[in-house]
């Protein structure tokens, strides 16, 4: 996936990347750098309180990237994260495109199935 981006000419603003190990191995094989970010973490195990709020975090984050013209993140996570944001089921190794709206409420632009790119 990284060297899709590669040659599309396509940089992220920001890769940000769950905690857990596998997520953060991927991000950098990809795209060389991470930032880890709690709110991408699985929720498996966590309180419903810190899900809710990572999920806030989350949306807040989509609505402030989707206000700036031509800026895109790359955020590498779980399924059950992305699940839980678009409010559909996705599958395992599956990227979404997405766009937030004010209150970053996700609009899904693209499903990439895993090893499309």
């Amino acid at each position: 996936m990284g060297q899709w981006f590669q040659a599309q000419a396509l940089v992220p603003a920001q890769v940000r990347s769950s905690p857990w190990c596998r997520c953060l191995d991927t991000a950098r094989l990809a795209f060389g750098t991470t930032q880890a970010w709690a709110a991408l973490g699985s929720p498996q195990g966590a309180a419903e309180a810190t899900n809710e709020a990572h999920l806030g975090e989350l949306r807040q984050v989509l609505a402030d990237v989707s206000r700036q013209p031509g800026r895109f993140e790359v955020w590498v996570t779980h399924m059950f994260v992305l699940s839980a944001l678009v409010g559909s089921d996705t599958a395992v190794g599956e990227g979404l495109v997405l766009r937030g709206d004010a209150a970053g409420v996700p609009r899904v632009l693209a499903r990439l199935p895993s090893g499309a790119v």
